[in-house]
């Protein structure tokens, strides 16, 4: 299982007040800003982060925000990046300052977007999340099914082959009694996926959604039941919090089931 570290987020106050902080001055790595995100890159590396999120849509979505966490972060470990924006524009200065093609997360059914999009991610051989579901909408498994192979012609329109791209399945909060049916549908989705297109695709979500509503003391446990429950149907990776003790033993584990890495008790007990 691929992880997805969504820990540099200007969801979080610190990574916002960072951001915020560069913005007054004029974008030099050296400052006191750049530190916040260099120490979260390090801490996210350490704890075995496979991807590292750099996600800007809440706040400060700009082209000189994207360039500068991306450089920030680069500095800090070769871990590959997966930039997260609702802007084209912050999107093209984060691609140019990738050294290595990213992930582009992420790509709904919206033509505009469409249009603007995909060629950059083809131009740089990114990867791109796709999300065939968006709320308040809750599909069933046939319509996410049909939605997923408009996005999937799409790319492959652009070229950008199957193997590039990742499919969200959508995960809404299961605090709410949609939330709970809709991932009935998600799991009868993420089961029927790998065989649905050929080359297969690869499943990918954000872990935290489905908590969110929850008591903070719950949070936690939730995260990382679903976790395992989704492995268990072959999601192939998820944006998680990597720097949580809990869910990071529970992708170990996960991958000693899956024969991906040899049991050893210092694997369970870190």
């Amino acid at each position: 299982m691929l992880t997805i570290a969504n820990n540099i987020t200007t969801r979080k106050a610190n990574v916002r007040r960072a951001i915020w902080r560069q913005r007054r001055g004029i974008w030099r790595h050296q400052h006191e800003p750049a530190k916040v995100l260099d120490e979260l890159a390090r801490k996210c590396t350490a704890a075995g982060a496979d991807v590292i999120e750099i996600n800007i849509q809440q706040r400060y979505d700009l082209p000189m925000a994207m360039e500068f966490a991306v450089k920030t972060v680069q500095k800090a470990t070769d871990r590959r990046l997966c930039l997260s924006t609702n802007s084209p524009e912050a999107l093209e200065a984060g691609l140019k300052a990738c050294k290595h093609p990213p992930i582009v997360n992420h790509l709904s059914i919206d033509e505009e977007r469409l249009r603007t999009i995909l060629p950059m991610i083809a131009s740089c051989d990114a990867e791109a999340v796709l999300l065939p579901t968006e709320a308040p909408a809750h599909p069933d498994s046939e319509e996410m099914l049909q939605k997923t192979a408009v996005l999937i012609g799409a790319c492959n329109e652009k070229g950008i082959p199957n193997e590039r791209l990742l499919i969200d399945i959508g995960l809404f909060h299961v605090t709410s009694d949609m939330g709970q049916r809709h991932l009935v549908d998600v799991m009868d989705f993420l089961r029927a996926l790998p065989g649905a297109f050929d080359p297969p695709v690869r499943s990918t979500c954000w872990i935290g959604n489905a908590s969110a509503g929850a008591p903070r003391r719950l949070r936690r446990t939730i995260n990382t039941a679903l976790l395992a429950m989704l492995a268990g149907a072959c999601l192939s990776s998820a944006f998680m919090d990597v720097l949580d003790r809990e869910t990071m033993r529970t992708v170990r584990l996960v991958r000693i089931f899956r024969n991906e890495v040899i049991y050893s008790d210092g694997e369970v007990e870190q």
